[in-house]
């Protein structure tokens, strides 16, 4: 019976192990790697910290919450490298790619936060601002980079406990499009200015070809002045007054705007950055 009972524990143990051995690969295995210090500016256990954080962020609201460092941009301005850094290196959850990324670009000397899906729906451009403003706030201009990521993602968590903010709507930048002068538009401009130097030479020419001589010996010209005696007098005045109502804005309201953009890969973006 004892013996019974002494292999029955053994197995349970053994059991139990085992469990425990598959249970942990799996675990390792659903960690992301969110946090990439390219630029080398935290120190190893930094980075796993941020790591573990940004790893129950992006599971607790199911997106991919990302922190990326870097000193070379390969000539990309901050925006292209954050948009790019997201959509080629696989983050996105769903079918709308939903994540934020936030980068310390050292190129450039940039901080910035490209949003995708429904990040853009959550961070708003008002609300990029404020999370630049603890960014700042935490540490980047004194070099406290573990500080400044760090305080980027308990803002942005803060706005994610928040929910979408009502009035919430996206709406795509103004693109301004180069203007540039082709061999037509060239020859157009010269046959035109050719055209009315030649027109004002022509009409000048024809003014003084054309115009009488005055008689010198005119007396009656020459002879008569008149002078006039004026002076003006305010005989009276009037003071109105008028109200002017204040201006109505009937556009939507710029609190709940997500300016949007196209990355190099088509997908649509959100953001905002800001040199240090």
């Amino acid at each position: 019976m004892v013996n019974s009972l002494m292999r029955n524990g053994k197995f349970l143990i053994i059991l139990i192990i085992l469990i425990v051995s598959l249970l942990v690969p799996w675990t390792v295995f659903a960690q992301k790697t969110l946090v990439v210090d390219e630029a080398n500016l935290m120190s190893p256990d930094q980075v796993l910290d941020l790591n573990d954080r940004a790893n129950a962020l992006s599971q607790e609201f199911n997106m991919d919450i990302v922190i990326v460092t870097t000193d070379d941009t390969g000539g990309k301005s901050s925006r292209e490298f954050a948009d790019d850094y997201f959509d080629y290196n696989g983050y996105g959850v769903g079918p709308n790619y939903d994540g934020i990324l936030f980068l310390i670009d050292m190129d450039n000397r940039e901080t910035y936060i490209s949003t995708t899906g429904q990040g853009i729906r959550y961070l708003t451009d008002v609300r990029i601002e404020a999370v630049l403003d603890r960014v700042f706030d935490s540490g980047l201009l004194v070099g406290d980079y573990y500080g400044a990521a760090l305080g980027f993602l308990e803002e942005t968590e803060s706005y994610l406990v928040m929910g979408i903010p009502s009035g919430q709507y996206n709406e795509p930048e103004e693109v301004v499009k180069e203007n540039k002068l082709t061999v037509a538009d060239i020859l157009i401009a010269l046959i035109g200015a050719l055209g009315v130097g030649l027109a004002f030479i022509i009409s000048i020419i024809s003014q003084y070809r054309f115009r009488s001589k005055p008689n010198p010996y005119s007396y009656r010209t020459n002879s008569i002045v008149n002078f006039y005696n004026r002076q003006d007098r305010l005989i009276n005045s009037f003071v109105t007054h008028r109200v002017i109502p204040k201006p109505t804005n009937t556009s939507k309201s710029t609190l709940g705007r997500s300016t949007t953009h196209r990355s190099s890969s088509g997908r649509t973006h959100g953001g905002g950055g800001r040199k240090f």
